[in-house]
């Protein structure tokens, strides 16, 4: 057991010892603002509760919150980060930033320049300066393990210069930076979308409301389609042989009786003219014997002729209805001369 000396000073040295001004602090996150006001509160209001307890009760609140109070915190953060975007920039271009990056690639270089043996002094420099460690055990193959050791320094080395290169802080992925412009117009699209939306819920509904009406007063007449057609069917007349009998004998005595009630009234018409015919041949005989001639008959002899001597002619047509098929007209013609 021994104290360690003290490690000589080199490149590796200077590199750690070299420190970049403070760069200018980052803005905190919406929840850690809402965090760090509601913090004082929920601890008074639970001073028995541990750290990590008043925690997750302000997590809760975070996640209870409405969306108009987180927005106000996101637009602090927002206006904070567009001012840190500018203090940084003004940061990586101000004068003792430039100082600080000549001289850390001047240290880079001598590194490099370094042989083996301060290779492995600037690993020994990462131990502390001080305290009680263990002595290292003398090995007889010292050359093997000084190689080893350098390939490991080496791997180390190159893995975090590697992941220094690839991490997220120096590589920034250009898709996740939103510009606030971009914000405001995605905002707006987003209020028209909810709009546009909302009205074609509306217009749809009241398509629905349109259709179901249509729907419902189209079945009810439907039903009372039915109803009638129904009731129609039911009492539709019954038509046989016998009754088709009696309709036909019914409408012929029908017809007798208006061809007398017809004959009657030729009669009484013919006799009218008659009688005008007398007195016109009273009155002007010469206009008479001009007009119908002395050839003629009478009137009196030709209203004789015609009492004497009428024909009756009733014609029948009978047409017989049967449900399995259907037989030709019958036309039955009854004359008969009355003296």
């Amino acid at each position: 057991m021994f104290r360690h000396p003290p490690p000589r000073p080199s490149s590796q040295a200077d590199n750690g010892s070299l420190k970049p001004p403070k760069p200018p602090d980052r803005p905190l996150v919406p929840y850690m603002r809402f965090s760090r006001k509601m913090w004082a509160k929920v601890r008074a209001e639970n001073p028995d509760s541990q750290l990590w307890d008043i925690g997750k009760v302000i997590g809760q609140m975070w996640r209870d919150a409405p969306e108009s109070e987180k927005a106000i915190y996101q637009q602090e953060y927002d206006i904070e980060r567009q001012e840190y975007e500018k203090a940084l920039k003004a940061y990586h271009n101000s004068s003792a930033y430039q100082q600080y990056l000549s001289a850390k690639n001047r240290a880079k270089v001598s590194d490099k320049s370094n042989t083996v043996g301060g290779v492995i002094a600037a690993s020994r420099g990462r131990l502390d300066t001080g305290g009680v460690v263990i002595q290292p055990v003398e090995d007889e193959e010292l050359g093997d393990l000084s190689s080893r050791r350098i390939a490991a320094v080496r791997f180390d080395r190159n893995h975090r210069l590697i992941a220094d290169l690839f991490s997220g802080s120096v590589v920034t992925d250009t898709r996740t930076v939103l510009a606030q412009n971009r914000i405001e117009m995605l905002r707006k699209q987003s209020t028209s979308l909810a709009s546009h939306q909302s009205k074609l819920e509306e217009e749809l509904k009241k398509l629905n409301e349109v259709f179901h009406a249509k729907k419902r007063s189209m079945e009810i007449a439907a039903e009372e389609f039915t109803a009638k057609l129904k009731k129609v069917c039911e009492e539709k007349p019954q038509l046989d042989e016998a009754k088709y009998a009696s309709m036909v004998q019914e409408w012929l005595e029908k017809l007798a009786k208006a061809y007398e009630e017809y004959k009657v009234k030729q009669e009484a018409l013919r006799a009218k003219q008659i009688v005008e015919r007398e007195q016109l041949a009273e009155e002007t005989p010469i206009l008479y014997r001009l007009t119908v001639g002395d050839s003629s008959p009478s009137p009196q002899s030709k209203v004789n002729e015609d009492i004497q001597s009428p024909k009756i002619t009733i014609c029948e047509q009978q047409q017989p209805i049967s449900a399995a098929s259907s037989s030709t007209d019958s036309i039955s013609c009854i004359s008969s001369t009355v003296s």
